[in-house]
């Protein structure tokens, strides 16, 4: 095999919190991720030389040694200890900027399908430690489902995936650095209800009250006032019936989780009063 075809999911936090600044200028965190069906479709097939070229249905997308894919596969032929080159075309649909990690979770399938190609020479603990030199989302995009990160995000909990709802998400105009929120973010500012242990044992109990009345998102403190449309987004999902509306990671998307489709769709409808670009997952 020299070629394959796969998919790269998005992920949304059902709650952040950070613990405090490192010595090394990262952040220690705990956070609440899951996986969503919203996808990027990754091809990769093998070259006849050692170039490592990317393409993509999107323009905007950076494709030289920036991306993360590109990164990947510079990472994998180089652990593999056999020079190789991979055409990698990258069919976006993960928001950019969006707080989703579409960058990540393309990394992530560039190392899974890169190890599929060939014969499985790294069991999975391995392809996350790969992962985690590139960013702190890779291990979890590599692993899937739902998990709790701690430490930067590397170090992480499997839990089983939540109650079943219908997602609205949305991504306004802006886009946000990540680097940018944490050098702005002052961690002893926290919301009031926010606590990952609670939403984390609501999920392990399948308790969608326990779950919603104790997530939050502490970097919502500083992109809502930088982009207010962050906060109409919530604002209109909620008055749709979102039990649980929330910035995902540094933003700018923003995801509703609602009981019914019906629901789900006069979330979207509302939303469109900010943004096109929308999904129900």
């Amino acid at each position: 095999m020299n070629k394959l075809t796969l998919e790269c999911r998005a992920k949304i936090n059902l709650a952040i919190d950070v613990i405090g600044k490192r010595a090394d200028g990262y952040h220690d965190v705990e956070m609440i991720l899951q996986e969503v069906p919203l996808a990027d479709r990754l091809t990769l097939q093998l070259r006849g030389d050692q170039d490592i070229r990317l393409t993509s249905n999107l323009s905007s997308l950076p494709l030289g040694e920036e991306n993360l894919a590109y990164q990947a596969a510079q990472i994998f032929f180089r652990r593999l200890g056999q020079p190789s080159g991979v055409d990698i075309h990258i069919e976006k649909r993960i928001p950019m900027g969006a707080g989703m990690g579409g960058g990540s979770a393309d990394a992530a399938g560039t190392l899974k399908g890169l190890n599929a190609i060939f014969g499985q020479p790294f069991e999975t603990d391995k392809l996350m430690e790969l992962g985690a030199d590139l960013g702190a989302d890779v291990p979890f995009c590599i692993m899937g489902g739902c998990a709790l990160a701690q430490g930067i995000g590397e170090i992480l909990t499997p839990l089983p995936m939540p109650p079943a709802m219908k997602c609205v998400i949305a991504k306004p105009e802006p886009s946000v650095s990540t680097k940018w929120v944490y050098e702005h973010l002052d961690y002893t500012k926290k919301p009031e209800n926010l606590s990952v242990s609670c939403v984390a044992e609501g999920i392990r109990n399948g308790d969608l009250s326990a779950i919603c009345q104790n997530a939050a998102n502490i970097l919502e403190t500083v992109t809502i006032p930088a982009y207010p449309v962050v906060g109409w987004l919530k604002q209109a999902l909620s008055e749709a019936g979102a039990v649980l509306s929330l910035m995902s990671g540094s933003g700018s998307a923003v995801f509703g989780l609602f009981r019914s489709t019906e629901e789900a769709e006069k979330g979207a409808a509302l939303a469109r009063q900010y943004t096109n670009d929308i999904f129900i997952i």
